[in-house]
């Protein structure tokens, strides 16, 4: 039983990566089972964040009580109540003392006291806060509201509680006391974390615990230099820090609750974890190699036993195209591709037997229209001949009732020469032999000749004939009499198709640097079916409703051969012609001449 073309797919793209991923698969259970724990050194660092987040809301609650406490103090509220001018040297005085016995129980960094318009009274601790560090919160305390923020105070970030302080329900003054960013607090960080802490404003180091400089400096390396605005770039996700030869990872995010620019960044040293993950990481690259060449291989195997076959039968089947039945389709197998040339082989043989028998058909038609075509002209010339004898009175005089019979003999030869023209041009547009004399004509009088000829063809119709041709339109390159011709026979067919009262419209325009001319009538609709053998020789358009449309004693309408020719004349100019029906009735026909025409005859 010979392999299928699929089982041998299946075999080629499935089991090679299947194997891969198990083997991928293996290597990393092994791996991890023998060296992974229930942390990561990412998770930690997280926690570790949340958990700093939370040591910072815990002290910003317990300065918040402590405030409160003071501020609902009797002896502290009623002095601010007093609203004793600030320049006595006596209240000042006391307000200070007071503010030094109170922070002797709170010990915080920064214990300032303000009236109710703002102004300080008193600050003690070992730290001062500046106008701009303070506005903030001291006004939104002396609007009755807690705020707690993490601003910058000289080299040090410090976290701020500004609470106010009421008498009889009004504000009378605020209290804003406070404890350093420092590296006491980093320490205790550095605790919860087992790293590094370090507390950056505006890209620079105000407290870390950190120990030597290089890594300092590739803390504010990570930070970035502080921009114009004075913000640092923040860095959210883990990233890698090296400096002297100590690997870290580390995140950094904002210090909450702090004004813009204040950061902290947490740091741990890469330890048997993080190594292990970088082996993991090799070996998945290595593995990830592995998988890509052996998809590359696969690739190229199946490219080669699929595309040369087809390219093959693609080949053979453009060269069938051109005429060449003997090109040689070598595809050796036993699969689907192999019984798929075969049978193409097989057709091939019987096309080729099909066309040959085509051709000689044609081949005894041309030579059959082509004899009749000559033998009628021999008998036209002799009745022509008579015609003129009888009709210039060589052979006595003539009645009118003869004169009008040597008249009906007129137009019957005239109508019998049209057809062995027809059928000697027909015979040129099979075997190619119009060649066009092209040269630069004026595009307007050219369609104005043709809607003149056309109707001087078809006497006695009442068909109204527009034409719409900008006058602007120029010349184009053509045969101007093969191009006549087209157009007279489009023009003449529509004028025999449409019904006396109707109309026919012609128009022409350049579109896509093409040459268009529309030839559109009202004439009965026509099949979709038969639209597509309008241009086949002898096929009579639409003969019986042409019949219809025309006088009852019409004799002539054309037998079909003129739609044939005027194609041919259109193709032989590198051009195409098209039909369709109108959504109003009737049928559009549009011939397309090229501005550079390609010579059909080659």
């Amino acid at each position: 039983m010979r392999p299928g073309l699929r089982l041998k797919i299946l075999l080629i793209t499935v089991v090679t990566p299947l194997a891969l991923g198990v083997a991928a698969l293996v290597t990393v259970d092994r791996s991890v089972r023998a060296h992974v724990d229930d942390s990561s050194l990412h998770e930690s660092l997280d926690r570790a964040a949340a958990m700093f987040r939370r040591m910072l809301a815990t002290r910003a609650r317990a300065q918040q009580g402590g405030a409160r406490v003071i501020a609902r103090d009797p002896r502290f509220f009623s002095m601010l109540a007093l609203g004793v001018d600030q320049r006595d040297a006596r209240f000042t005085a006391t307000v200070r003392g007071m503010a030094r016995d109170l922070n002797g129980i709170t010990r915080s960094d920064v214990f300032e006291v303000f009236d109710r318009r703002g102004r300080r009274l008193a600050s003690e601790g070992p730290c001062a806060t500046t106008p701009g560090a303070r506005a903030g919160l001291v006004r939104e305390a002396l609007g009755g509201r807690e705020a707690t923020r993490i601003v910058p105070v000289g080299t040090h970030l410090v976290q701020l509680t500004a609470t106010p302080v009421r008498a009889d329900r009004r504000v009378v003054g605020a209290l804003v006391i406070g404890s350093h960013v420092d590296d006491a607090l980093a320490r205790e960080v550095r605790l919860l974390l087992r790293g590094e802490v370090s507390f950056l404003a505006h890209g620079r180091i105000t407290a870390t615990t950190l120990e030597r400089d290089a890594d300092r400096a590739a803390v504010e390396r990570l930070m970035g230099a502080p921009s114009e605005a004075g913000e640092s770039p923040v860095r959210l996700d883990p990233v890698r820090l090296e400096a002297d030869g100590a690997s870290y990872l580390a995140i950094a995010f904002p210090l909450p609750g702090a004004v813009p620019g204040q950061h902290v960044v947490m740091q741990r040293a890469s330890d048997p974890e993080t190594l292990f993950r970088e082996r993991i990481r090799r070996d998945l690259g290595l593995l990830a190699l592995v998988a890509v060449a052996g998809a590359l291989v696969t690739g190229v195997l199946l490219a080669g036993s699929i595309v040369r076959p087809l390219r093959q039968l693609v080949r053979g089947a453009q060269e069938m195209q051109r005429g060449n039945y003997a090109y040689p389709v070598r595809v050796r197998g036993r699969d689907e591709l192999g019984y798929l040339a075969q049978r193409f082989v097989e057709m091939r043989q019987r096309e080729q037997v099909y066309v040959r028998g085509l051709e000689e058909a044609a081949r005894i038609k041309n030579e059959f229209i082509a004899v009749a075509s000559r033998e009628l002209r021999t008998p036209i010339s002799v009745l022509a001949g008579y015609r003129d004898l009888l009709e210039g009175g060589s052979l006595g005089p003539l009645s009118p009732q003869q004169r009008q019979a040597l008249s009906a003999m007129r137009e019957a030869l005239a109508q019998l020469t049209g057809v062995a023209d027809q059928a000697t041009r027909t015979i040129q547009i099979r075997a190619r032999r119009l060649d066009p004399r092209f040269g630069e004509h004026a595009v307007v009088p050219l369609v104005e000749r043709a809607v003149g000829a056309a109707l001087a063809a078809a006497p006695g119709r009442e068909v109204r004939v527009r034409h719409e041709v900008p006058r602007d339109l120029g010349a184009w390159t053509l045969d101007a009499e093969q191009v006549h011709e087209a157009l007279t026979r489009l023009v003449w067919n529509a004028i025999m198709r449409t019904a006396d009262g109707g109309s026919v419209h012609v128009d022409a325009a350049i579109v896509a640097d093409a040459l268009e001319v529309g030839v559109s009538d009202d004439g009965p609709e026509i099949p979709r079916e038969r639209l597509a053998r309008l241009f086949e020789d002898g096929h009579a358009v639409g003969h019986a409703l042409q019949q219809r449309a025309a006088a009852p004693d019409d004799e002539g309408v054309e037998p079909g051969l003129g739609l044939g020719i005027a194609r041919g004349i259109v193709e032989a100019h590198g051009g195409t012609i098209d039909v369709a029906p109108r959504p109003q009735g009737g049928v559009r026909f549009v011939v397309r001449l090229p501005r550079a025409p390609a010579r059909a005859a080659a």
